[in-house]
């Protein structure tokens, strides 16, 4: 039975938040817009998670602008956003109307998927961003944070899979932030999600602990219906496997996503330049680390991590800190790792 798989790029997001400490410019991302837009991606993810906090701390430039810009050069695809529930983008709970504006004006400037989540996993702190974005006419990606840890399993996922099913989302992600989830694991989640729930699912996982590749295969098999991935120059390592291995894994298979990796390989080509600007930003962790099993700090963090140690003279205190993560989250009750509560 054909299951035609499709593919959201993060290299206008998480990629480079991932690599190169967010800090890709809005001029170097419009060149190569338009070829973005003729691939035939489900979405493509350009906003949200840190993108908003560099553009104003480190870039100087207005955040707002730069999804105008960017809806404005990719008029054919779907733009996607990370919204950090009552969050929102930054690193506490903010009022109510505060949220309901902020996604009103997010949803009119361009953004057509609000990719949703809580760093606690507590439905009520995604309520009032999902209601938002459902009365905004947009979809309400629900994502839930996979974290390992002995008060987490499968049929706690399934469970809040189940409830933000039930309060209205429109799919469901399953947030792999820091390369944990394995391909077993995966298969056995994705195969009980399907049987409970009857939205899409939606994979996100990073390739830190050099997983990623099998674990997307195995959750193929068990019926993900879409996955994300970074252009081949801005993948791997604390980002996503790459999209044309993905593209070329699936062809002529019932999982086909359709794409071609000619019109690909011009994209990789231009990002293989970008990257080059931006090596002061270059996170260490570029190949498989293991240790992440352990530590648990997702892929969006070590970079940006990494980069305030260094900038704070402190790097060689970077073994030491990550030691301390996994006493710190037991001490907590196991949170999952990730934004703001990867920033302990």
């Amino acid at each position: 039975m054909s299951h035609k798989v499709q593919i959201t790029d993060t290299v206008l997001r998480d990629a480079h938040q991932s690599l190169l400490a967010t800090r890709m410019r809005t001029k170097d991302m419009l060149p190569i817009a338009s070829a973005l837009d003729a691939i035939g991606y489900w979405s493509l993810e350009v906003w949200g998670g840190a993108t908003f906090d560099s553009c104003l701390r480190f870039l100087k430039e207005d955040p707002w602008e730069r999804l105008r810009t960017l809806r404005r050069a990719l008029p054919n695809t779907r733009l996607q956003m990370l919204l950090r529930g009552q969050n929102i983008l930054g690193y506490r709970h903010y009022a109510d109307d505060v949220l309901q504006t902020f996604v009103e004006r997010a949803a009119a400037n361009g953004i057509d998927v609000f990719r949703i989540f809580d760093a606690l996993n507590d439905p009520r702190n995604m309520r009032m961003a999902m209601e938002s974005v459902k009365k905004a006419g947009k979809i309400a990606e629900a994502a839930v944070s996979y974290t390992i840890s002995p008060v987490h399993n499968n049929e706690y996922f399934v469970s809040l899979a189940q409830e933000l099913v039930g309060m209205g989302a429109d799919t469901i992600c399953i947030k792999d932030m820091a390369g944990l989830l394995a391909p077993y694991d995966a298969y056995e989640l994705v195969k009980s999600m399907k049987e409970k729930i009857d939205v899409p699912i939606h994979l996100h996982c990073h390739c830190t602990s050099g997983m990623a590749h099998m674990t997307y295969l195995k959750a193929i098999e068990a019926g993900v219906d879409i996955i994300d991935c970074a252009i081949s120059t801005l993948s791997q390592g604390t980002s996503q496997p790459p999209t044309e291995s993905m593209v070329a894994a699936l062809r002529d298979t019932p999982y086909d996503t359709g794409l071609t990796l000619e019109p690909l390989a011009e994209i990789a080509a231009y990002i293989k330049d970008v990257r080059a600007k931006y090596s002061a930003y270059e996170s260490g962790f570029t190949g498989v680390d293991t240790n992440v099993l352990i530590y648990q700090v997702p892929g969006g963090m070590m970079s940006n991590l990494e980069t305030q140690l260094r900038d704070q003279g402190a790097i060689g205190k970077l073994k030491e800190v990550l030691e301390e993560i996994p006493r710190v989250r037991r001490d907590f009750g196991y949170p999952p790792l990730v934004t703001p509560s990867s920033q302990i």
